[in-house]
Formats: structure tokens, C-alpha cells, sequence
């Protein structure tokens, strides 16, 4: 109840905000918003920009699909400048929108300096998505039995975050998620959830499968729905002209991941005690990956529009 009052309150602080702007958008018959709200990532209160693009002269209320960028924002800025997402929340709001969704990209670097490498200092988007979520249902614009929840390599790692023990999805469920490219080195402990998962991986990623394929099967045995797509040939950047780099990645637990359990602790795969520093020193690795042609993204963006279709109530 508490939560559910703290996320009204944030609705309403919106339009006392004026952070919502209409403008119509460049794509034929779509409306696009930008909304400004605030949330909390790592016990602060942290501000928060989105783009809603939202087919216009509907009649109907929408499903929703909340997308969260990657470590880089290497897609379009948000029609009035203000906010930035990747080439992957691009093309699913060109594409969403098209297939009747209203397509909702978070910038959670908003009003920040983060750049790829600074992983240690990325907010917890999750957060973000959850009272975003809280905000969109309550519009009548939108359809709150059909809320989904997508992201890119850390957007996907956001996503990965609904299976966790720590949310309560009797009010406002997912009705499904679908996570591209996470790395799966570090976790949350899974337990069964009232929804479907996809997750969608690039053989020739330098966020290497195994740990996917692991975490996988720990949520399947919860009795949660989970499918898990191999895109063979593909680096992480749905590329196929992947090649293996100097950089920051958190793959350095590829075979031995860790498994942050709801009570605050973590352990390793094998058992052992984790904490901060055995996280980094052993997760956090110098192995990156380079290659954008992105061949493979388009089949990607259909791949979780089609499962998300799939899952709509009706």
C-alpha cells in the first residue's frame, strides 16, 4: 500500500512538474510524450525521463511496452532533446508502434555523466521501470492488463530483475518480459512469477551464453515460464561482424555466476560467500566486444514483438 502511494504521488508530480510535453511525432500517425518523474536507485532519489510513442486515433486503450537502453545510447534522442536510448529501444518503438504498441524508453542516465565503462556506478533502472509502470497504468490511454518490459545488454539485465523475490505482482503483473543480451554473471535469486520469459543471446557474444543457459534453468525449475533463443553467429550487438576487444565487462563469471539472494547476501554458483569486492574482482573482466552491423537486431525486434502479440490478454 505504501509503494502504491509513493507511485500515485509520483504521477501526480509529473504535470505538477510540467514534464510532460506532446509533440507529434516524425513517424506518419504516431503521437510521441516526454514525461519527466522521479524515482529511487540505490536509496536516492534520482530524476527520470521517458518517451511515450503511441499510435494515434486509436479508440482503444494500448499495450505498453517499457524499453530500457543498454551502456550506450547509441540511438535517437527524445523529440525535445532532453533524453537519449540505444539503437535497440530505436527500432522497437519505429516497429512497436507500427504493430499497434505504445512503445515507453527510459534514459536512465538522465542528468548524469555515465559513460559504457562506469558499470559500478549504473543506477538500478528496475526501480524506474516499476513506477513507471505504476504511472502508465493509471492512464487510460494505455491497457494495464498489458504491460511489457524489454531491454538491451544492462537494459536487459534491468529486465531479468522482474523474476526476483522482491516484488509483489498481485496488483500490477507483467504480462510478459523478454531481456536481449544480458550477461547473467551476476543475478537475482529467481522464484516462480505470473508471467512469461524470453531471453535472446548471440552465440559469438562476449556476455558468453553459459551463464544464460544456467540462470535459465534455475528459473525454470521456480515453474516460471522461460524461453531462451540462440541467435547463431551473433556477437552481442546482434552483429555479425563480432570480433573480441579491450574494455569493462561484467563477464568474468562465466562459469561459476552469482546469485544475489533476497535477504541482501550473495553467493557463487559453487556455493561460496560473495560480497563487493569478490564480485568485482572476479566478475568485472577487460574482455569487451566490438562489431555494429546488427544483421540479426531486425529479427530480434520481431522475435520479442511476436512474443509479446503471443502473451496480450485479450
Amino acid at each position: 500500500m505504501k509503494k502504491l502511494q509513493l507511485n500515485l504521488l509520483i504521477f501526480i508530480q509529473i504535470f505538477w512538474l510540467g514534464g510532460c510535453v506532446t509533440n507529434t511525432s516524425l513517424l506518419p500517425n504516431v503521437k510521441t510524450e516526454v514525461i519527466k518523474f522521479k524515482s529511487e536507485s540505490r536509496r536516492l532519489i534520482q530524476p527520470v525521463i521517458a518517451e511515450i510513442s503511441f499510435p494515434a486515433n486509436t479508440g482503444r486503450a494500448l499495450p505498453v511496452i517499457i524499453t530500457q537502453h543498454g551502456s550506450s545510447r547509441d540511438g535517437k534522442s527524445f523529440f525535445n532533446g532532453a533524453g537519449r536510448t540505444d539503437e535497440y529501444s530505436t527500432r522497437l518503438i519505429l516497429e512497436g508502434t507500427n504493430r499497434g504498441f505504445a512503445v515507453v524508453a527510459i534514459d536512465a542516465f538522465f542528468k548524469t555523466a555515465l559513460e559504457p565503462g562506469d558499470k559500478r556506478k549504473f543506477p538500478n533502472a528496475f526501480n524506474y521501470a516499476l513506477d513507471l509502470r505504476q504511472i502508465l497504468a493509471n492512464d487510460p490511454r494505455f491497457d494495464a492488463r498489458n504491460l511489457f518490459y524489454t531491454g538491451f545488454s544492462y537494459g536487459a539485465a534491468q529486465v531479468m530483475k522482474s523474476v526476483g523475490g522482491k516484488i509483489n505482482y498481485e496488483e500490477i503483473p507483467w504480462r510478459a518480459v523478454a531481456a536481449s543480451e544480458p550477461g547473467c554473471n551476476v543475478v537475482s535469486r529467481p522464484v516462480k512469477v505470473p508471467f512469461p520469459v524470453l531471453m535472446i543471446k548471440g552465440s559469438d557474444s562476449h556476455y558468453y551464453p553459459e551463464p544464460c543457459k544456467f540462470y535459465g534453468d534455475m528459473i525454470k525449475k521456480t515453474g516460471t515460464s522461460i524461453e531462451i533463443k540462440m541467435i547463431e553467429g551473433a556477437n552481442h550487438f546482434f552483429s555479425s561482424n563480432g570480433q573480441i576487444t579491450k574494455g569493462i565487462a561484467v563477464n568474468g563469471c562465466r562459469h561459476n555466476i552469482v546469485i544475489r539472494n533476497n535477504d541482501g547476501t550473495a553467493n557463487f554458483a559453487d556455493g561460496r560467500t560473495a560480497n563487493r569486492a569478490s564480485i568485482i574482482k572476479r566478475c568485472l573482466n577487460t574482455e569487451a566486444g566490438a562489431g555494429k552491423n546488427r544483421v540479426f537486431l531486425d529479427s530480434v525486434i520481431n522475435d520479442v514483438l511476436v512474443f509479446f502479440k503471443n502473451n496480450k490478454a485479450p
